[in-house]
């Protein structure tokens, strides 16, 4: 598999201004008979959850209840413990600005330059439509963000014009990340390595708890995310600790993935230990917890991380469980961007002003593929690609993401799967940066049109009326797949399941969104010549 070591370049510029039109407070107990419940119910800002009271912030569309804790700060012995439950406060707690991130380095690997070393970091972010006509809850959707699962948070991704115009809940999560969620070692426990999946199934018991309060059903609940958080989502899905914690799920980019075997893990976690001076197997948890913030993030920059095989949050490799059937058979909505790895080679290679040369393209594919390495050439020649870095991006997307989507597409086939590819040719470019070659539908450009924001800004994103109206559309199908299990209905072009029998892809491109074949999908992504050479 390619792995893509990527520098410290900026992604997108970070602003979290949190803004809103004060608005006050509408007392619930609106009678029947009354000209404003005979046309919407204005909803409260004051919402009364199970750890205490919290008062949001409302526009014409929304209410917004921001940063508001789901589970115990994660510090001193709680270090590396399973997620306690938060503790619960008097009075009314102001919901108006986003928690702290969870601790992280800013690499870009993680989609965001951001920094932080605050492990008081547990919190969510909820928003809802401003009023409602109908006494019936609504949809809930968790998003899980993505970033290697080193980086990001929920905050970078507003929620308020998908809960507006989809007319759901949604709500945002923090989540432990690097080595603060997934270090593992045996004075740890048996748990050790997974805190950061336990933190998204806390989070979602949070959402099991308290959905009503805010309008929504938690008997309908369907987790989504992107990238690394995409595969979190099919982790869950793997997870019996997660049974019941969800009726759906939206993987984009990203869906069932292996796992870190426990010895892999405990090797891992051994070496970052001894690196800080924590050398006595026995007594290196406590070591460890000793330890900065910032001594852990600089010894562990360079470490790539994942969940771990270990009961009982995760028994058996995701993978496995997907291909006998055990794992929790909720419909899956998931795909894959047309040039993912775009994304990964301009900010690998162009964005520190190093572009791809053919020696280098070739010093790439020999480094990731060794022997297989003049096949990977031969299938993939310079002479077919503009650049060395398209040519590089064509096999980074191929080989990493489009044709394993399409493998997951068969693998969860008892889920009942409805399968994408977004293939917008000219998506704006979000990430604050200019390149030397287009971007095209590049990783996590989807986001833009999922939740019709720019991710971290509170802006819309420059779309012409053709995207504009093929974000609408995504949007009607995320959120009526969020309410049914179906994406079908309405005005959009009609969706057809995934089946053995009859395997289509829904092509999402601006006025020409369609059904393809599988056939063709993986024609055109050299899915045949992978699987030849058991990748992809």
């Amino acid at each position: 598999m390619i792995t893509v070591r990527i520098g410290a370049a900026s992604r997108r510029a970070r602003g979290l201004a949190a803004t809103g039109i004060a608005v006050g407070i509408v007392v619930a107990g609106l009678t029947s008979g009354s000209a404003a419940a005979a046309a919407a119910r204005q909803l409260p800002l004051i919402v009364r959850t199970n750890d205490g009271l919290v008062k949001g912030f409302g526009t014409t569309q929304n209410r917004e209840f921001l940063g508001i804790p789901y589970a115990a700060p994660p510090v001193g012995a709680l270090r590396w413990s399973p997620p306690q439950p938060a503790q619960p406060w008097h009075g009314v707690r102001a919901a108006t600005a986003p928690g702290s991130d969870c601790p992280q380095t800013g690499a870009i690997d993680s989609g965001v330059p951001a920094t932080s070393t605050d492990e008081n970091c547990l919190f969510l972010n909820v928003y809802t439509p401003a009023q409602t006509d109908s006494d019936q809850p609504l949809p809930v959707m968790v998003f899980i963000h993505g970033g290697s699962l080193v980086g990001g948070a929920g905050s970078i991704y507003d929620g308020s014009v998908l809960a507006a115009k989809g007319n759901v809940i949604v709500v945002t999560i923090n989540y432990r990340l690097g080595a603060f969620g997934y270090l593992s070692l045996p004075s740890l426990g048996a748990q050790s390595g997974d805190y950061g999946l336990m933190d998204q199934q806390a989070a979602l018991r949070w959402v099991q708890r308290n959905a009503g309060a805010f309008g929504g059903n938690p008997r309908n609940v369907t987790l989504f995310g992107e990238s690394a958080g995409g595969l979190s989502v099919c982790t869950n899905m793997a997870s019996p600790t997660a049974s019941g914690l969800f009726q759906r799920a939206i993987a984009e980019s990203g869906c069932i993935s292996a796992s870190a075997t426990e010895q892999q893990a405990d090797a891992q976690g051994g070496a970052l230990a001894a690196s800080l001076g924590c050398t006595d197997a026995a007594t290196a948890a406590a070591c460890m917890r000793a330890q900065p913030v910032s001594a852990i993030l600089a010894a562990s920059a360079n470490l790539s991380w994942s969940t771990v095989i270990a009961d009982p949050v995760l028994p058996v490799q995701p993978p496995a469980a997907f291909a006998d059937g055990d794992y929790l058979h909720v419909p899956l909505l998931q795909g894959s961007n047309l040039d993912e790895g775009r994304f990964f080679v301009a900010f690998g290679f162009d964005a520190l002003g190093q572009p791809l040369t053919a020696t280098g393209y070739q010093a790439l594919i020999a480094a990731d593929f060794g022997a297989a390495a003049p096949l990977v050439l031969a299938q993939y020649p310079l002479s077919a690609y503009p650049s060395p870095d398209l040519a590089a991006s064509a096999v980074i997307t191929d080989v990493l993401l489009a044709c394993p989507a399409l493998a997951n597409d068969s693998l969860a086939e008892h889920s009942g799967v409805f399968a994408y590819e977004f293939s917008d040719p000219d998506p704006p470019n979000d990430f604050g940066l200019t390149f030397t070659f287009p971007l095209g539908a590049a990783h996590s450009t989807e986001l833009q049109y999922v939740f019709q924001k720019i991710p971290t800004l509170d802006v819309t994103p420059p779309f012409t009326a053709a995207q504009f109206a093929l974000s609408d559309q995504m949007i009607s199908y995320w959120t009526r797949f969020a309410r049914t299990g179906n994406p079908n209905g309405g005005a959009t072009p009609y969706w057809p399941r995934f089946t053995p029998a009859s395997q289509q892809i829904q092509e999402l491109v601006p006025a020409a969104t369609a059904p393809e074949s599988a056939s063709a999908f993986a024609a055109s992504h050299n899915c045949s010549f992978w699987a030849s050479l058991g990748v992809g």
